[in-house]
């Protein structure tokens, strides 16, 4: 990533209002679609920890300590409910899910920044890695970002490489400007050949296996524009899964029981784990001839 061009995003006021309702409990109801209100979601544990002055908050759905650990970085719409979405998907696999509240959104504490948040990363890891020993947790890691997350989540993954089993990258980008200006954010004091998040030059540096996954119908970056980012990945065992749903924002709203199957199942393959052989099922022969 290019810190000048971080930077240029919080003094314009473009981190702010990327990062407007991230986290943000207030616009919740609004944002959960009438016919998933009352579904029961499981409830994070809250922890904090002290990153360049900042009181940042963690959020903690406890899994198997054996079991894999993912460290996950949120959405710029991410709220609880998605979180929990997603949280219930690897729970049910005995997964534990840790996601960082950025700063100045959901529990956190400071000013919003992508600058800094760039700076928290390191931070974060450390702070979980520490709770995994004080708790004997033995379990791989895996890093996962969603949407600008996803930069987020490359670039940590980059930096602690040696210790993850993989990376998973939801609703991933290439181009920044492309990303932000599908959004509808105003570039207009962004200069034209300022580099900000180098995702296709960053997936380079990765060698470990990429799960890539994205909606067909994604009106912010098409397939076409993510397959430059999957076709930078070094891994033979990356994958690029399409998911069946609208828009980003939806895809986060539709995390299921066959995204989960298909998530778990990717990552434990990495660990040489391979799904349960169904069985075949026998037609019983009729004791009557048949006729043609």
């Amino acid at each position: 990533m290019e810190r000048d061009g971080l930077r240029l995003l919080d003094r314009s006021g473009i981190t702010a209002e990327l990062l407007d309702s991230a986290l943000s409990d207030e616009a919740l109801e609004a944002e959960i679609p009438e016919a998933m209100r009352g579904v029961r979601l499981p409830v994070p544990e809250i922890r904090y920890f002290d990153s360049g002055g900042a009181e940042l908050a963690v959020r903690i759905y406890r899994g198997a300590p054996d079991s894999v650990h993912v460290i996950y970085l949120p959405a710029e719409y991410d709220s609880s409910f998605t979180l929990g979405l997603l949280a219930a998907q690897y729970l049910a696999g005995g997964f534990t899910f840790v996601s960082l509240d950025y700063r100045g959104c959901g529990k956190s504490g400071g000013e919003k920044s992508l600058l800094e948040t760039l700076d928290d990363l390191e931070p974060y890891y450390r702070f979980v890695r520490k709770w995994m020993g004080e708790e004997d947790r033995t379990g791989n890691l895996v890093v996962m970002g969603r949407s600008i997350g996803s930069a987020l989540a490359l670039d940590l993954a980059v930096r602690v490489e040696k210790e993850l089993l993989c990376l998973v990258l939801e609703s991933a980008f290439d181009r920044t400007r492309d990303y932000l200006s599908a959004k509808g954010i105003d570039l207009s004091a962004l200069p034209e050949d300022q580099p900000i998040f180098t995702n296709r030059d960053t997936m380079k540096g990765f060698s470990k296996p990429v799960l890539f996954i994205h909606s067909p119908r994604d009106t912010v970056q098409s397939l076409t524009q993510v397959e430059w980012l999957v076709a930078e990945s070094r891994s033979k065992a990356t994958q690029f899964q399409l998911a069946p749903s609208g828009t980003r924002e939806d895809l986060a709203h539709q995390v299921n029981e066959l995204y989960g199957e298909v998530v778990l199942q990717y990552i434990n393959l990495r660990q040489g784990i391979r799904p349960p052989r169904k069985r075949r099922q026998h037609t019983r022969r009729s004791s009557h001839p048949s006729y043609h």
